[in-house]
């Protein structure tokens, strides 16, 4: 008889639009889906626009992530952290691996991996990469690859594991064949925004229901 060790437990989440849902789908996404399905106490901090590291460009209505983890609920079974697509769009430099600077991309991860792993010494955590959205540079030369990449090795450092959705989610924004289902903007016919409809939601929670019972 199987046991399913997520139910009932708590999970503590922080990322971007991607995690707060953009349109058609605030508060309805595969973070709700799955903790409704696994009876989890869910404490979702995703924002719209929000980027891991310090940045000078853009006036943003809460601080980046590696400051305002400190502000998140205190005990958690789990914690979920995604970034890096709005750090691409507001060109942060990423800094070296071994960085402590808040305001490159790699500084900053450092630092919210140590502030969280502080926070939170027992819970299991999970850091996800950004995905295949926006392929173009930025003004410093960076595309979405590199801040990927550059976040695998951060969490490699730290032993704390981290999903590839650039390479491993499974479904693409860059294919046509699943952009016309899984694209919000182009499911409500505005044309392609990056974000995800409530099917592709739906159809991700499986998968990162099943990689979350196996850290």
């Amino acid at each position: 008889m199987s046991t399913n060790i997520l139910r009932g437990k708590t999970i503590v989440a922080i990322g971007d639009s991607l995690f707060h849902g953009n349109k058609d789908c605030q508060g309805n996404t595969w973070l709700e889906m799955m903790a409704r399905r696994n009876e989890m106490t869910l404490y979702n901090y995703g924002q719209n626009g929000n980027t891991v590291a310090v940045q000078h460009l853009e006036q943003q209505p809460l601080p980046p992530m590696c400051v305002r983890y400190a502000d998140m609920a205190d005990d958690a079974d789990y914690v979920v952290v995604l970034g890096g697509a709005n750090d691409k769009r507001l060109h942060v430099p990423l800094g070296g691996i071994t960085s402590s600077s808040p305001e490159t991309f790699c500084g900053a991860l450092n630092g919210l991996i140590a502030g969280i792993t502080e926070k939170y010494p027992k819970a299991r955590i999970l850091f996800m990469t950004n995905y295949n959205r926006w392929p173009t540079k930025n003004e410093i030369g960076l595309s979405d690859i590199d801040y990927v990449e550059a976040m695998k090795q951060v969490c490699a450092e730290w032993s704390i594991p981290c999903f590839d959705n650039y390479h491993n989610c499974g479904i693409s924004f860059q294919n046509p064949a699943h952009s016309a289902w899984m694209d919000e903007g182009v499911v409500r016919g505005d044309g392609p925004n990056r974000h995800f409809s409530s099917e592709a939601y739906e159809w991700l929670s499986y998968k990162y229901e099943a990689i979350l019972s196996s850290i």
